[in-house]
């Protein structure tokens, strides 16, 4: 088994691999291409001819698009770097014997420095005085030199430092190359040499057409492969990506491997395997704006990074490999991330590292880098509180939103671009390649030294203290960034903290020497303060206001005019699909918008569209989950990330609505049809959790709910019921049981059927107590009051009855609808009845003489629906109804204002039935079709799972579920999003109806209503 936090490091921190040569593609210009490398010599400077030549570097010369590298085998010497645009000449040499005086061979440094001789072009016959063995020596090796006006050193002794550029004028550097003809060699070098003085769309072209020649021309190479009985599926052209780097090569997949062998010699390989057995996820990507990229995930935690020529060869690959790799975890293994964070399986870590992969974000490109929140906004105490809230950021704001002073002058400047100028409060972003080195530069020097053309930033903007940063982040109007995973994952020690290197990073302004970061007083060392971080970030604090950030982050508030209400609006280009980058012909302007949106930052993928739920608060988290299903901790030990087949994203890029994703069926996008309110006050409903009634008048209205002390509609759970057994059967019908009940003493069974019937039945004596056919249709439910004398019955001839079980007779009969009732829910003082003339309708529940009355007139009447209702709820604080109709839409209503809060269309099958949970924050709908889908009262959906059966009906304590299907009894776990257990096989019968009770020992009693008109009670142990 693989522990959760292992397995959510698919999405592996960032890492600086160590080549086996000091010269790597991060040493090379953006966008540049590396073609070859050849062995060879250096001739350094020297006061002789001979002294040169007997000092002789032995070392590699790199061939790429925009200059000649020199890397020597002594690590104490610095590489050589020759840009063509500063390079003058490249040509051969040919020595001659003793004509003429002793000249020197020009290069770098040394103490004779540059003479009048070496600043002029050289031709191709030099003479010079050597011992005839140096010149028999010198006379068989083929020397070139280049010569250049600027020469840059970098590496020396192996230390990441900034780069030293070295004006020279028309300096000649003398090389001589090893085991190759230098005729071809020096052509090409020279043809790179006359491109490069060309304009910039000419040369670009001109290289581009190398590539193309050289890619056509270079094929994989099949001795190469582990198995030579290997059967080749498939083989195309791709380039591997990592951070500010890209090298092109060929992607073979065959029968049992993936294979990648580059192009250039750059890696450790000549060819990289992978067995298809080892990749356990494969997410599709962005790269530069294109839906190109393929990230390709292995059970050792490492992943590997692809581009393909263009979005179909990329289909291609993810199709087959999704086909040919049996450990990726397909459709029926797939997990609800979640579900299982606002449940506490997932940390709020675990979280954030999901929905980042899952927008699109990766470790292997730092223009799509991780993002993560600050947490705490206090750097300067002695001590820290993670108890006291006063300590955090304020979660539901952007970064740019915390400072008012700030935030007004952000205001300012948006009102006043002009139209039709997109508006923006921010000219920067939160995340951006500057910025993630920004953090890491201690950590990965030689990225940053790419990102600033060979140079580290100033020192006085250069990551010194957490303190700076934080306050710069709060006050300055040109930061806003957020943070990175580094800083909330105790594994890596804090490492990027530290000047492990002991990089010369500068002396800022005030005399301090950029060394350490400086960290808060309340932090001992970097260990013990990212041990905080990931502590504040654990708070229950953090716990029940991070959804607010996700919101602004990845959810409904990142767009559109939500965006503009919680002033969190970027620069336009920011934004995923602002710009059609297919659509540009025009080499250079699609070069400089790609380069414009890296520098700037971009979002994420918009993973919501409505608000994100709340995690649930600490007391409900995990209720008696090992009892309730030995799966669920199961689960927690295999999880694995899962996305949909196009790695939660359509192949057009389009966002998925929801992170919903079936056990059984692919990633939902049911909010597509959602028609939410975001005015109503969700979240002040969301915290009504008191059991309020509808009013507060003094009555004795709160006898008319059935008992809370064994009712399913309280926070208490049930506990285990993976042990529940049958233990008795009573036929009391002549047809399908509707809807039933058990007393509080868990002898006496109410039930109604379609045979018309009312029956009352002691379980105890195993005989019927009463018995009563109330009209000549069906009845089709029925709802039991909290004193159990009364119980309320919708009809299909329309009408809605009031037995009264003292008495023994109908005390009431309502012509409630126009067409059939098919459901009803009594809450106190108000009962929700719903019909097949689409209508939902609510009653006031009244106290009378003879014991409670419904009033003629309902107090709302909703006409929202186009098909008839299905089943109805009302929330357990009273404040909310919801119903479900025919089409699939389920209906929230606000019970205090009469009014739609919103309609969602989240099937296309029936629903058949809806219900709260105990805690009132979330829902769950049941189809026809056999889904069910918890659903947030704010509108977002939490968890999608399907059974292989029709579903009826069920009951929920909001841990736990009961399921009736039309083949029997299922028992599911809404903290792991699995079924429990499957009980069709001791009971086959269709289960029409449902209710669960438990006494004060907490034993569970089950009533299950059969299609054949039988009632089976079935208990715990």
């Amino acid at each position: 088994m693989i522990n959760i936090s292992s397995k959510l490091k698919d999405l592996k921190m960032f890492t600086v691999n160590k080549p086996k040569f000091r010269f790597n593609l991060i040493l090379m210009d953006e966008g540049e291409y590396y073609f070859d490398d050849y062995s060879a010599s250096y001739y350094p400077p020297a006061e002789t001819d001979e002294e040169s030549f007997q000092k002789k570097v032995k070392g590699r010369i790199l061939v790429c698009s925009n200059s000649i590298f020199f890397e020597p085998d002594d690590v104490k010497q610095p590489i050589l770097k020759f840009p063509f645009k500063e390079v003058t000449n490249i040509d051969q040499l040919i020595y001659q014997l003793n004509v003429g005086a002793p000249s020197v061979i020009g290069g770098l440094g040394g103490s004779g420095g540059f003479s009048q001789q070496q600043q002029q072009q050289q031709r191709s016959t030099r003479s010079i005085n050597l011992p005839t063995n140096t010149l028999a020596s010198l006379a068989r090796t083929e020397i070139f030199f280049i010569q250049t006006n600027q020469v840059v050193e970098m590496k020396e002794n192996n230390v990441n430092a900034p780069y030293k550029f070295i004006k020279v004028t028309r300096a000649n550097f003398r090389f001589s190359l090893n085991y190759v003809n230098l005729d071809a060699i020096l052509m090409n070098m020279r043809d790179l040499l006359t491109y490069s003085k060309q304009d910039r769309q000419d040369h670009d072209r001109l290289i581009k057409s190398l590539i193309e020649e050289r890619e056509n021309r270079l094929q994989l190479d099949y001795s190469l492969l582990v198995d030579m009985n290997e059967r080749n599926m498939l083989e195309m052209k791709c380039c591997k990506i990592s951070p500010l780097v890209e090298n092109p090569g060929r992607f073979l997949v065959t029968n049992s491997r993936i294979y990648f062998q580059p192009m250039n010699n750059i890696e450790a390989q000549r060819i990289n395997h992978f067995n298809l057995d080892s990749i356990i996820k494969i997410l599709k990507r962005r790269h530069s704006l294109r839906e190109i990229g393929l990230e390709i995930f292995f059970d050792d935690e490492s992943s590997l990074f692809f581009t393909f020529k263009n979005m179909q060869s990329r289909n291609q690959v993810y199709n087959l490999l999704n086909s040919e790799c049996k450990n990726i975890p397909h459709n029926n293994e797939q997990k609800n991330y979640l579900l299982r964070w606002q449940n506490g399986i997932l940390s709020n870590y675990e979280y954030l590292l999901y929905l980042n992969n899952l927008a699109g974000r990766t470790y292997n490109d730092l223009t799509q880098y991780p993002v993560f929140p600050w947490v705490i906004s206090d750097y300067t105490s002695q001590t820290l509180d993670l108890a006291n809230t006063a300590i955090y950021r304020d979660l539901s704001k952007p970064i740019g939103a915390l400072n008012p002073t700030r935030l007004s002058m952000f205001q300012e400047r948006y009102h006043q671009i002009p139209d039709p100028q997109p508006k923006f409060l921010y000219g920067t972003h939160y995340s951006a390649p500057a910025y993630v080195l920004y953090y890491l530069v201690r950590q990965a020097p030689e990225y940053m030294l790419r990102l600033q053309n060979g140079r580290f930033d100033s020192p006085n903007r250069m990551f010194h203290s957490l303190e700076e940063t934080w306050n710069s982040v709060y006050n300055s109007t040109s930061d806003v960034k957020e943070l990175i995973p580094e800083f909330y994952e105790p594994g890596d020690r804090g490492e990027f903290l530290l000047n492990r290197e002991s990089l010369e990073l500068g002396v800022r302004q005030d005399g301090k020497v950029l060394g350490d970061i400086i960290l808060p007083p309340w932090a001992s060392s970097p260990e013990q303060f990212i041990i905080t971080m990931r502590e504040a970030l654990e708070s229950e604090y953090v716990s029940q206001n991070l959804h607010n950030w996700i919101d602004l982050i990845f959810g409904f508030k990142q767009l559109g005019d939500e965006s503009v209400k919680a002033n969190n609006v970027f620069y336009h280009l920011t934004y995923e699909g602002s710009v059609d980058i297919e659509s540009i012909t025009d080499p250079f302007e699609r070069q400089g918008l790609e380069a414009q949106i890296n520098e700037f930052g971009q979002t994420p993928r918009q993973l919501f569209k409505t608000p994100h739920p709340q995690r649930l608060p600490l007391a409900l988290r995990n209720h008696n989950l090992s009892a309730s299903s030995t799966n669920a901790i199961i689960d927690q030990a295999n999880l694995s990330f899962n996305v949909d087949d196009s790695g939660g994203f359509n192949s057009s890029g389009s966002t998925a609505n929801s992170l919903a994703m079936s056990s059984n069926s692919n990633f939902s996008t049911s909010s597509n049809n959602s028609n939410y309110n975001s005015d109503n006050n969700i979240p002040a409903l969301q915290r009504s959790m008191s059991g309020l009634s509808f009013n507060n008048s003094n009555n004795n209205s709160s006898n008319m709910n059935k008992s809370q002390s064994n009712s399913s509609t309280t926070l208490r759970s049930w506990g285990s019921i993976a042990n529940l057994q049958l233990k008795n059967s009573f036929k009391n019908h002549k047809d399908k049981v509707t809807s039933l009940y058990l007393s509080e003493n868990s002898d006496i069974i109410y039930s109604v059927s379609q045979d018309a019937s009312l029956k009352i039945y002691s379980s105890k004596e195993k005989k019927q107590v009463r018995s009563l056919n109330l009209c000549e249709l069906a009845l089709s439910s029925c709802q039991l009051s909290g004193d159990e004398k009364h119980i309320v019955i919708g009809s299909w001839d329309n009408n809605i009855y009031i037995y009264s079980v003292d008495n023994g007779s109908i005390q009431e009969t309502l012509c409630a609808h126009d067409d059939a009732i098919s459901c009803l829910k009594l809450n106190n003082d108000v009962l929700v009845s719903g019909s097949w003339d689409s209508t939902i309708k609510v009653w006031k529940v009244m106290p009378s003489s003879v014991g409670i009355n419904i009033g003629n007139i309902p107090i709302a009447d909703f006409i929202e629906s186009e098909s008839e209702i299905r089943s109805v709820d009302i929330s357990p604080n009273g404040l909310m109804c919801i119903a479900g109709s025919e089409d699939g839409t389920l209906f929230t209503y606000d019970l205090r204002s009469l009014s739609l809060i919103s309609k969602q269309r989240i099937y296309s099958d029936a629903i058949s039935c809806v219900k709260f949970t105990p805690d009132g924050l979330r829902i769950i709908a049941s189809s026809t079709d056999g889904s069910i889908k918890m659903i947030g009262i704010e509108g977002s959906e939490i968890f999608n799972g399907s059974i292989d059966d029709q579903i009826n009906c069920f009951d929920t304590d909001g841990i736990s579920m009961v399921v009736g299907c039309e083949n029997g009894l299922r028992l599911w776990s809404l903290s792991s999003g699995n079924e429990i257990k499957d009980l069709s096989s001791v009971n086959s019968d269709s289960v029409q109806s449902i209710n669960v009770s438990f006494n004060s020992n907490g034993k569970v009693t089950l009533l299950t209503g059969a299609g054949s008109g039988t009632i089976h009670l079935w208990e715990t142990n």
